[in-house]
């Protein structure tokens, strides 16, 4: 790729798993001349996500020269998107042409800023993708008139309403809290303020920056070009008062006589305060803002900007910071956007937001920034944990500065003050700083005269406050950190402090570790013997470094042995010895391999492993050994058949549920009338037929029972003691005749007797499945054997034929719910997957091992019964 190009670590084309070959026929220059020719940014990918081919717009959109190798993914900026768009991508497998979806995305090209696309993609012939690209769709801009009126009393920041000479009109809650109170304990309208109609407005619809997204979007429809200057309030408001506000009628203004075009503004003012709280303006501004002039709130050096700013806010808008007082008399710094209406007498509108909580916050990023760079400077906790103390200690206007600091398993004092260097002294072992002071607050003040606090923070020069602060919290404590001095004139900084502490911690703690790095250097050997996870290096010849103990004893072969022999091909060898040429090259290019490989073991056992592998010293170093680190995955493939397993259950579960619900409703009448027509005197032949009825029904709702069990929906039957020897006797009885059509002999041994606590229905239906499987395995005849024994606690019941046997590749199915080898309305599959539910259901297991043409044997485990209890069948 050229300048601009992104780097990815998911495959490209080369790669030994995704390679591609263009070159054979001319399907590139097809594409090629295809997707050049759309007008719109477009682009063809491979069945594995690769580009295949792009136009020029897409090229110029992703800032890229060649697009072609490059994964579609590595350019999709959010995980959720690219989530999203794999899963649609994937379930185009297997669809036919024509086949396509759409989808929102953000791309992010090599260079400039994101992209936001609309993204079509559709499924060519040839199973590969047309992408093409388009911009989204917008939402239309809402109304002006009623974002204006909804915002009114929901802003979060102030908002006046002002008549031709400057006097307060109207105060929304924000602005008469702000004159009032402080800002940091003031009401905000919450998520869902209630608007002037009493509906309820959804959050975050009146939370932009300096007005609502109605009164911008007004600016741009009744301004020319430049006349708004302001970044605050548009000129849209001022329209909008000139057109809305001035539509009252009926209601006095508060000065001056009722008439002409200052009054009937006024009494449109005063009409919209109606509409909005049901209140006049007098009762809904307050008794100390109404009939105020904005003036009278500004300091006096800004009182001569605030006039200019009226002036000009009648021909069109102006916006600024200003200095304003509160009703109290402390300052108020605003951000002040003023705009008023054209006609003659419209009110002016006059948005602020409160300053001072973001000049402090800009004070304290900047302080928290430079703290951040003086933490990193360097490694020595002497040094750069104790100059950000001292530019604390120096930006807040302190003298002196004590650290406490924890150095391996004693303790140090660093004493700072202004201008001069740190004095560090170690301090004798007597014992720890008290508890309490790393379990209180993190930020307290202090007396420093207090024996205590002189102990270990010495004499601060008879200052007697002073404030500490907590450097990480109990069982572990960094250290602490005292302040004394002048300090802030008006209240301590302790919120300031309690954003830096955790900082400063985070610094004595990094030294520490630093310090105590080569201690630690001394047990890394031993922890990768330790480890169960396959942790090796190699040479830049690819030869074998290191060999922990889990490589020796996953592959069997000794770290002597394996020293010195290569990864890959002669120790550790790959099932695919082409496969490990390519890893070792991608590795030495790119520096960092990640892949699942097959690897044979001594004896020629093969064994899944995920391996990544990183260069030691860079891909740029020709000598530069790797490191390899591999995971056995045996077990999480075994988990992941049983949890695929699992799900498929589950949902053929909730059919198998639903169905045997319907049929249990005719099955229930079937069966409670053949009972009531016994229940009457009948003829010989016909009680004959229907006991016979009342017997499949019973059948019937047996099985029903069972696929309910099966879904899980209900419990079974009632458990009680069964003998499981006298069961199997029973079910071979039941299918004696059966046994003997299909020339086949039951031979029978094991215990006597074996009970266990189980539904012998169920169970029985278990036993027949297993019993009728192995009947039909042997077309022409043969012998079933059934042991029964007992295994630590646990009855086993063995099933064993002489049938055809389970292919390997469908041993895993055979529990699959509507998995059956037997010919269309033989069977329904459902056997196996039922009596599977049975079993576990009864806290119990089922196993099968088969070879073919020599028979299959099914082995049935169960838990023993209590001793003395009854048994039945």
């Amino acid at each position: 790729m050229g300048q601009g190009s992104k780097t990815s670590s998911l495959p490209r084309l080369g790669d030994a798993e995704a390679t591609i070959r263009l070159s054979a026929d001319g399907a590139l220059g097809a594409y090629s001349e295809i997707v050049a020719a759309l007008a719109m940014p477009a682009a063809v990918l491979t069945p594995a996500g690769l580009i295949l081919a792009a136009n020029p717009g897409l090229a110029e959109g992703l800032a890229a020269a060649d697009l072609a190798g490059e994964p579609f993914l590595a350019y999709i900026a959010r995980a959720s998107e690219r989530s999203a768009f794999g899963r649609a991508f994937t379930g185009l497998r297997g669809r036919q042409a024509g086949h396509s979806f759409s989808l929102e995305l953000t791309l992010v090209p090599g260079r400039g800023r994101a992209w936001p696309c609309a993204v079509r993609a559709s499924k060519l012939a040839s199973d590969n993708v047309l992408l093409t690209f388009t911009a989204p769709e917008r939402s239309a801009t809402p109304d002006v008139g009623r974002s204006l009126a909804r915002c009114l009393e929901a802003l979060d920041q102030g908002l006046l309403l002002l008549d031709g000479a400057g006097m307060i009109v109207h105060a929304n809650p924000a602005a008469r809290d702000m004159f009032a109170g402080d800002p940091r304990v003031r009401a905000r309208p919450a998520a869902g303020a209630e608007d002037m109609s009493g509906r309820t407005l959804p959050s975050g619809q009146n939370s932009g920056r300096a007005g609502s997204p109605g009164i911008e979007d007004m600016s741009a429809k009744t301004l020319p070009s430049g006349q708004n200057q302001g970044r605050g309030i548009s000129a849209g408001a001022q329209d909008m008062s000139g057109k809305t506000l001035s539509q009252g009628h009926g209601v006095e203004a508060r000065r001056g006589a009722p008439s002409g075009p200052a009054a009937r503004a006024r009494s449109g003012t005063a009409d919209m305060s109606e509409r909005t709280g049901g209140q006049d303006s007098e009762a809904w501004s307050g008794p100390h803002l109404g009939g105020r002039s904005l003036l009278e709130l500004a300091e006096p050096a800004a009182a001569r900007a605030l006039s200019d700013a009226l002036t000009q806010a009648r021909v069109g808008n102006w916006h600024g910071e200003i200095e304003l007082r509160r009703l109290d008399g402390a300052p108020l710094p605003v951000e002040l956007s003023l705009a008023g209406g054209r006609e003659e007498g419209a009110p002016t509108v006059a948005l602020l937001r409160d300053l001072r909580e973001r000049r402090q916050q800009d004070f304290e990023d900047r302080l928290l920034a430079q703290v951040d760079r003086l933490l990193v400077s360097t490694a020595r906790p002497h040094d750069n944990v104790a100059a950000a103390c001292g530019a604390i200690m120096d930006t807040l206007g302190f003298t002196r500065g004590v650290v406490l600091a924890r150095v391996g398993e004693g303790w140090q004092r660093w004493t700072l003050r202004t201008g001069c260097a740190p004095r560090i002294s170690t301090l004798p072992p007597e014992g720890e700083p008290p508890a309490a002071w790393g379990s209180g607050p993190a930020v307290i003040e202090i007396d420093a005269t207090e024996p205590t606090h002189r102990r270990w923070f010495g004499d601060l020069e008879g200052r007697r406050h002073a404030i500490r602060l907590a450097l990480g919290a109990n069982p572990r404590v960094a250290g602490f950190f005292v302040l004394a001095g002048a300090g802030p004139r008006d209240t301590p900084p302790t919120r300031m402090l309690a954003l830096l502490a955790p900082q400063l911690a985070l610094g004595l703690e990094g030294g520490r570790l630093m310090l105590e790095t080569e201690a630690l250097a001394a047990y890394q050997a031993l922890l990768l013997d330790q480890t169960s996870v396959l942790i090796n290096s190699i040479d830049a010849a690819g030869r074998v470094v290191t060999w922990n103990r889990a490589s020796q004893q996953l592959l069997g072969v000794s770290a002597e042995a394996a020293r010195g022999r290569k990864f890959g091909v002669e120790v550790a060898r790959l099932a695919e010895p082409a496969r490990w040429d390519s890893l070792w090259a991608s590795l030495r290019s790119t520096g960092a391999i990640a892949s699942e490989v097959m690897v044979l073991a001594e004896g020629g056992k093969e064994i899944p492993l995920h391996l990544e592998g990183r260069l030691l010293r860079g891909a740029d170093d020709p000598q530069a050994g790797a490191v390899l680190v591999a995971l056995d995955l045996r077990r999480r493939r075994a988990l992941e058949d049983q949890i695929l397993r699992t799900q498929k259950l589950a949902a053929v579960g909730l059919l198998a549920a639903g169905i045997a619900h319907e049929i249990n409703n005719p099955l229930s009448g079937v069966v409670g009338y053949s009972r009531l027509l016994l229940e009457k005197p009948l003829d010989p032949p016909v009680r004959e037929k229907v006991e016979k009825i009342a017997a499949s029904g019973e059948r019937c709702r047996k099985i029903v029972e069972g696929v309910l069990l099966f879904s899980r929906q209900r419990e079974g039957g009632k458990r009680r003691p069964v003998d499981l020897s006298k069961l199997i006797d029973r079910v071979i009885g039941i299918g004696e005749y059966q046994w003997r059509m299909h020339n086949v002999r039951i031979l029978r041994s094991g215990l006597p007797e074996a009970v266990i606590v189980g539904d012998a229905d169920q169970l029985e239906q278990v036993l027949l499945n297993l019993l009728s499987n192995a009947v039909d395995a042997m077309p022409r005849g043969g012998r079933i054997r059934i042991r029964l024994d007992r295994e630590e606690a646990r009855v086993a019941v063995e099933i064993a034929d002489e049938g055809c046997g389970i292919a390997p590749e469908i041993l895993d199915r055979i529990f699959d719910p509507f998995f059956s080898t037997k010919d269309i309305g033989k069977g329904t599959g459902l056997g196996l997957a039922i009596s599977y539910g049975i079993i576990k259901d009864h806290g119990g297991d089922i196993l099968v091992r088969s070879q073919p043409g020599l028979g299959t044997t099914f082995t049935i485990h169960l838990p023993d019964a209590p001793e003395g209890q009854p048994t039945s069948v």
